[in-house]
C-alpha cells in the first residue's frame, strides 16, 4: 500500500484547468466562403430594398404611361395612320395577353405555363419587330431609355451595397444614371442599330434581284449578303445573351458603352456554361420570389376587402367591386380604392424590375470574378465623374 497522501492544492488546480471542447472539423461557412453561387442567392432580399423597390415601381408607372400613350396615337380609319394604329392596338392586346398569362402562372406557381407565357411574349416581341419596325422604333426607344436609366440606378445601388456594405440614396444613384443616360441607352441599342443598318444594306442590295441582267449580278453577290446575315444573327444572339450584364457593367466599371459591351460579350463567350448556370439559378429563384411577392400582394388585397365588408352592407361590396347601383359618391370612392389597388400592382411590377437588375448586377460581379479574377467587392467609386 502506498502511504502517499493527495494534496488538496493539486485537486484545486486541476479543477481550474481549461476544459478542451471538441470543435467541429467542418463548418458550413467552410463550404460556402469560397463559392460564388451562394452569394447570388441574396438577389431577392436585395431587390426588396425600399429605394430599389420604389425606383422599380416608378419605372413600371412610366412604362405604363408610354404604352398607354402609344395605344392612343393615330386616328382610326382607312388611312395608313389608322392602319398603323390598328396594328398598334392589336400588338398591345397581344402583349397584354402575354403579361396576363405570366401573372396568372406566377400566382398559380405553374412553371410549365410560365415558360409558355414567356415564350408567347417573346413571339409577340419578334412579331412586332418583324411586321411593324417603325412602330417598334417609336415605342421601343422610350421604353429602352426608361429601363436603361432605371436599371443603371438599381444596378449602381445594388453593387455598392453588395460589394461595400454601404447604402446609396435614390438621389445619388438616379443622378448617376441620368448623367450617363447616353452611355446606358447607347450600350443597349448600339449593336441593334448596327445590325439594322446591315440589314438595310442587304435590302438595298436585294433590289438588284428585281431587274433583268442585274438579277444575275445580285445572285453572284448573294453570298456576301448571306455572310452579313450570319454575322448580324450571331451579334444579335450574343447581344441578347449578354444584355443582362451590359447595364450593370456600366454602373460598376464606370467606363464607356463600348467597354461594357466588350466585357459582357467576352464573359459570355469565355465561360458560357458557368454563365448559363448562374443565369438559370437566378431565374429560378427570381420566378419563385416574384410568385411569392405576387401572392402576398394579392392575398393582402383580398383579405383587406373581406375584412372591410365583414360587418358592412351590400353597399360596401359595391364600392369595392363596382358591381350594381353605385349612387352619387360611390363611384368616386371606388376610383380611389382602384388607385390603391393600382399602386399594389405597380409595387409587384416594381419588384420584378428591381429583382431583374439586382440579379443582373450579381450575375455580372460573379461572372467577372470567374473570367478576370477580379474581386467581387471592387466597384468604381465614381471619383472624377
Amino acid at each position: 500500500m502506498s502511504n502517499q497522501k493527495s494534496n488538496p492544492n493539486d485537486a484545486h488546480q486541476a479543477s481550474h484547468q481549461p476544459v478542451n471542447v471538441r470543435q467541429p472539423s467542418l463548418m458550413l461557412s467552410d463550404l460556402t466562403d469560397d463559392l460564388l453561387w451562394p452569394r447570388i442567392l441574396r438577389a431577392p432580399a436585395l431587390a426588396l430594398s425600399p429605394s430599389r423597390l420604389i425606383t422599380g415601381s416608378i419605372c413600371a408607372f412610366l412604362l405604363s404611361i408610354v404604352l398607354s400613350l402609344a395605344s392612343m396615337v393615330g386616328p382610326n380609319g382607312e388611312t395608313e395612320a389608322g392602319e398603323a394604329n390598328n396594328q398598334l392596338q392589336a400588338l398591345g392586346d397581344l402583349f397584354q395577353t402575354s403579361l396576363a398569362g405570366i401573372q396568372s402562372n406566377l400566382r398559380s406557381m405553374d412553371p410549365i405555363g410560365l415558360a409558355q407565357s414567356i415564350g408567347f411574349a417573346s413571339v409577340a416581341i419578334r412579331t412586332t419587330v418583324m411586321e411593324s419596325p417603325m412602330i417598334s422604333l417609336l415605342i421601343g426607344l422610350p421604353l429602352i431609355a426608361i429601363l436603361a436609366v432605371v436599371g443603371g440606378a438599381i444596378s449602381r445601388s445594388t453593387a455598392i451595397e453588395f460589394a461595400k456594405g454601404q447604402y446609396a440614396t435614390s438621389d445619388d444613384t438616379l443622378g448617376f444614371a441620368l448623367r450617363r443616360t447616353r452611355q446606358f441607352v447607347g450600350a443597349v441599342v448600339g449593336p441593334i442599330v448596327a445590325c439594322v443598318l446591315i440589314f438595310l444594306l442587304i435590302a438595298i442590295g436585294g433590289l438588284l434581284l428585281s431587274f433583268p441582267v442585274l438579277d444575275v449580278v445580285g445572285a453572284i453577290l448573294y453570298p456576301i449578303a448571306l455572310g452579313l446575315g450570319i454575322l448580324t444573327t450571331i451579334i444579335l444572339m450574343l447581344h441578347i445573351l449578354a444584355l443582362p450584364m451590359i447595364v450593370p457593367a456600366l454602373a460598376i466599371e464606370g467606363t464607356d458603352g463600348f467597354d461594357a459591351i466588350q466585357r459582357s460579350y467576352a464573359y459570355v463567350i469565355g465561360k458560357p456554361l458557368r454563365y448559363l448556370t448562374y443565369t438559370l439559378i437566378l431565374t429560378l429563384i427570381g420566378v419563385l420570389s416574384i410568385a411569392v411577392f405576387t401572392m402576398v400582394a394579392q392575398s393582402a388585397v383580398e383579405l383587406t376587402n373581406w375584412a372591410a365588408s365583414l360587418f358592412a352592407s351590400d353597399s360596401t361590396n359595391r364600392v369595392l367591386t363596382s358591381d350594381g347601383e353605385m349612387g352619387a359618391t360611390k363611384p368616386i370612392a371606388n376610383n380611389i380604392i382602384n388607385i390603391w389597388h393600382t399602386i399594389i400592382q405597380l409595387a409587384v411590377a416594381g419588384y420584378a424590375i428591381s429583382l431583374f437588375f439586382t440579379s443582373s448586377t450579381l450575375l455580372y460581379l460573379v461572372t467577372r470574378r470567374i473570367c478576370d479574377g477580379q474581386d467581387i467587392n471592387e466597384v468604381w467609386d465614381g471619383v472624377g465623374e
